[in-house]
């Protein structure tokens, strides 16, 4: 073999490994001969995350053929690998995402088009070349996030709540809901858990805010509401503005946890003003959990 050819094999693996990366902890979709695919709801930044490692064959006559063969099997299966990490998305508080796909079969040709227009992945070779990872990045919202086959076609108006009360125009709603909180309707404690359309109560488990009431533009923008795991998240707490109302949640509701109970007073303060009751409509609460899982 002549130096170059030697050369050759060594400036390959060389180019491998820096293609290499971590992969990062989520949860398990599919784990079967060849494949593992896990996926990460990141709440923060309104994205899944969704991670594919397909095991190369070793009897490829070379590695980048090897690479090559594994790019075009994740391809064939990546609308499946998709469609079944969105699948475990919490919508609300009664359903995943996957529980609205097995009761509503136009559904799924409406989330195979968002599946369609993802964006090419990342790829990458593991440690120890035997496996390619690729990665994607799906958005909760915008036209073409996985939230907008699930948008309402009209909203409705924000209920007014008559009377006055002492409160002025705020620019957000900030809602504290760390810890384990009581759940409305029994004697259980449960933490908070983000999806992607909570509702909000008050303390008489009066409506305050479903998806239906926020406008069409502000859900394709950013949806609902936005999370934070804390005041350190700068990005998400931009949405509430400078001046928000703060309110600390009293409770959670729902099979899942995901709605909130804000205090009464906090309620009255929100909807007896229309410059308020406007904040809500454009979505502009954020909601600050122990945990963004």
């Amino acid at each position: 073999m002549t130096s170059a050819k030697r050369v050759l094999p060594v400036l390959w693996l060389f180019a491998a490994a820096s293609l290499f990366a971590q992969a990062p902890a989520g949860r398990l979709v599919t784990d079967e001969p060849g494949y593992t695919v896990r996926c990460r709801v990141d709440w923060a930044a309104g994205s899944l995350d969704v991670e594919i490692s397909h095991q190369l064959d070793p009897s490829a006559p070379t590695l980048p053929h090897a690479k090559s063969d594994a790019e075009s099997d994740i391809q064939s299966r990546l609308g499946a690998f998709l469609i079944s990490s969105i699948s475990t998305v919490l919508v609300d508080s009664s359903h995943s995402y996957g529980s609205l796909l097995q009761n509503d079969p136009s559904l799924f040709s409406r989330v195979s088009a968002v599946t369609a227009s993802v964006p090419g992945g990342s790829m990458s070779l593991s440690e120890d070349f035997s496996r390619l990872i690729a990665r994607y990045e799906i958005p909760l919202f915008g036209t073409q996030g996985i939230a907008s086959p699930l948008f309402p076609s009209r909203s409705v108006p924000v209920p007014r709540m008559l009377g006055w009360v002492p409160t002025r125009p705020f620019s957000g709603l900030l809602i504290y809901a760390r810890g384990r909180l009581p759940t409305a309707g029994s004697a259980n404690m449960a933490s908070a858990r983000p999806a992607l359309f909570p509702r909000i109560f008050d303390e008489d488990m009066t409506l305050v805010m479903d998806k239906s009431m926020v406008s069409p533009e502000a859900l394709a923008r950013w949806g609902m509401v936005g999370y934070a795991a804390g005041l350190e998240d700068e990005a998400p707490l931009v949405r509430a503005g400078a001046l928000p109302l703060r309110v600390v949640a009293r409770g959670v509701f729902g099979d899942n946890n995901t709605d909130i109970v804000i205090p009464s007073d906090g309620a009255r303060r929100l909807l007896t003003l229309p410059e308020n009751r406007a904040l809500l409509r454009d979505g502009r609460i954020v909601i600050v959990l122990d945990s963004l899982e």
